[in-house]
C-alpha cells in the first residue's frame, strides 16, 4: 500500500500529523502519577522530560506492568525503570522517515524532538488517521494476525498482565467456548491498578472484571479501509477477526502501519 498512491505526499513534514502538545512525565515522578496520566490520555507512551522540557526518556503500559511485577510499587520513580535509549523523530523529519523509524524499532508511539527538547509525538493511530475514509481494496485476512494469543474469563488479572509483558501484545481477546466473549488492554489493566489502590491482592481477581464487551469486530472478507473507520471512529487500536462466530484472527494499527512502509 504505496502511500503516493493514495494521494498522500510522504514528503510532509511529520510535524503535519502528530499531536504538538503531548501529555508527558517527569523524571521525578511516581508510578502512580504516571499511570493515572496514561490511564486519563489514553496514551500508551509516555515522554518522561526532565527541567526545561529535556526528553530523557520514555515509559510505556509494559515498561510499568513490568516494574510492577518485578516488586516496585506506586511510590517508585519512573526514572529508575524508564527506557532512556529514547527512539524519536526529529522536528523536520518528514512522514517517510517517521514511518520508517516506527516500523523499524515496533514502537508505536515516537517523541518528537528539536535537539534534546519535546516538541511532540506521533502515533500509529495518527498514521492510520491519514487514510481514513479511502477505500483501499485489501481484505483483512491479507493483513491480520492469525491465531492470535488469547485469554478465557477465568483467567486472572495477574496472569493477564504476565501474558501482556511475554507477547508484546497491547490486547488479548477473551474466549469462552472458542467464542470470543471479551477483550482486555493493557490500558485496562491499567485502570483496574489505579481504581484499586495498586492493591496486588486484587490480581487474583479473573480478568472477565475488566473485560470490554460486547467486542467490535469485523470478518477477514471485509476491506481493509472498514476496520480502520471502526478502529478511528471508537478509539481502538484493534479488532478480532471472526468467522462463524470463531476467533479467527486480529488485525491492529501496527499492521496498517506496517503496510506502509
Amino acid at each position: 500500500m504505496k502511500l503516493d498512491w493514495l494521494g498522500i505526499d510522504k514528503e510532509m513534514k511529520v510535524t503535519a500529523i502528530s499531536i504538538p502538545s503531548p501529555v508527558y512525565g517527569d523524571e521525578s515522578d511516581s508510578v502512580k502519577t504516571i499511570v493515572k496520566r496514561m490511564v486519563d490520555s489514553g496514551h500508551r507512551l509516555l515522554p518522561i522530560i526532565k527541567g526545561n522540557s529535556e526528553l530523557v526518556g520514555v515509559v510505556t503500559y509494559t515498561d510499568i506492568l513490568s516494574a510492577l511485577l518485578r516488586g516496585m510499587t506506586r511510590n517508585t520513580q519512573v526514572s529508575i525503570f524508564m527506557t532512556r535509549d529514547v527512539i524519536a523523530c526529529d522536528h523536520d523529519d518528514t512522514i517517510k522517515d517517521a514511518l520508517q523509524k516506527m516500523v523499524f524499532s515496533r514502537r508505536g508511539t515516537l517523541p518528537i524532538r528539536s535537539g534534546k527538547i519535546l516538541r511532540g509525538i506521533v502515533s500509529e493511530r495518527d498514521f492510520t488517521k491519514i487514510i481514513f475514509g479511502k477505500h483501499l481494496s485489501i481484505p483483512v485476512s491479507e493483513v491480520m494476525t492469525r491465531k492470535p494469543f488469547y485469554i478465557t474469563p477465568g483467567t486472572t488479572i495477574l496472569n493477564c498482565m504476565k501474558s501482556i509483558i511475554n507477547t508484546h501484545y497491547r490486547r488479548l481477546p477473551v474466549v469462552e467456548n472458542k467464542e470470543i466473549v471479551g477483550i482486555v488492554t493493557a490500558l485496562d489493566v491499567l485502570n483496574y491498578l489505579d481504581e484499586t489502590g495498586f492493591n496486588t491482592l486484587k490480581l487474583d481477581d479473573a480478568t472477565s472484571s475488566i473485560m470490554k464487551a460486547p467486542v467490535f469486530s469485523v470478518s477477514q472478507h471485509d476491506d481493509l479501509s472498514d476496520a480502520i473507520k471502526i478502529m478511528i471512529g471508537n478509539h481502538i487500536g484493534g479488532l478480532p477477526v471472526i468467522e462463524e462466530g470463531l476467533l479467527a484472527g486480529i488485525i491492529t494499527e501496527r499492521d496498517v502501519v506496517e503496510l506502509m512502509e
